[in-house]
């Protein structure tokens, strides 16, 4: 299956001086062996460009959840700012929203099928802490190299060294304050580095617990991230794509 279908027209800038010019909202739907890919522009023009945003334009608009909008999109676009094409109200576009969240690139699925919900959420942001050798770490490490430490204190050190190294070195170290971190700060062994927000399907449950990568699943043990799944689009849904209306106009590209 292969269908272009307008959605209707928003307001968007794009005029001379700035001013504000109607524009079209078209979307391509494809789904070929198996996966469903579907892609939009608002406005293409004949030169390949567009007046408004290409590729998951979703991202722009209000969904029927509120959790489903696009973090990155301060004010989406809500179903009352477009006027419909022949064929499309409010609630066919935000059902059309669902099936695009849900089912697009279904074949690169980096959960299984039970890892659904709020609590698998790979966009929720997470804080994440770097941290580095505290002062008192570095003042140490230089007296035990010169072996100006007593024994009783170099035996202390490496046991505060294990701990250092394990919160500092390596790609799964913790990356938010557990008690462990807090009283190496404290005793000036460690300081913070930076702080970085990222997606939690990005982060490990190791970096911090409310990441997702490599999280199994408690019903079929799959650890999430470790490969692309695919999951079969339902028939229902397929047959609902293509009773959409043919587009009305044709795009000068989409």
């Amino acid at each position: 299956m292969k269908k272009v279908v307008r959605i209707g027209t928003i307001s968007v800038y794009g005029g001379k001086l700035g001013s504000r010019v109607t524009a079209s909202i078209f979307c391509k739907i494809e789904y070929k062996d198996d996966r469903l890919s579907i892609s939009g522009v608002v406005g293409p023009m004949r030169n390949g460009d567009a007046l408004g945003s290409c590729g998951q334009i979703d991202m722009d608009f209000a969904h029927r959840d509120p959790k489903d909008n696009d973090r990155r999109t301060t004010e989406p676009i809500k179903p009352e700012e477009i006027t419909f094409a022949p064929g499309w109200d409010a609630e066919k576009w935000l059902d059309f929203l669902d099936i695009w969240k849900r089912w697009h690139l279904n074949d690169m699925k980096a959960g299984c099928k039970h890892q659904t919900g709020p609590e698998w959420d790979a966009g929720k942001k997470i804080e994440i802490i770097y941290y580095d050798w505290g002062e008192n770490y570095h003042r140490h490490r230089n007296l035990a190299e010169k072996g100006d430490l007593e024994v009783p204190r170099y035996r202390k050190f490496q046991t505060i060294s294990k701990q250092v190294y394990s919160v500092t070195i390596g790609f799964n170290t913790p990356k938010w304050e557990t008690p462990l971190i807090a009283e190496l700060l404290k005793g000036g062994w460690i300081k913070e580095g930076h702080r970085e927000t990222k997606t939690a399907g990005w982060v490990s449950r190791e970096e911090h617990p409310e990441g997702l990568l490599g999280a199994p699943c408690p019903v079929c043990g799959y650890k999430y991230g470790t490969a692309w799944n695919k999951e079969e689009v339902p028939q229902e849904v397929i047959e609902w794509l293509q009773g959409l209306p043919d587009t009305d106009k044709i795009p000068a590209w989409v």
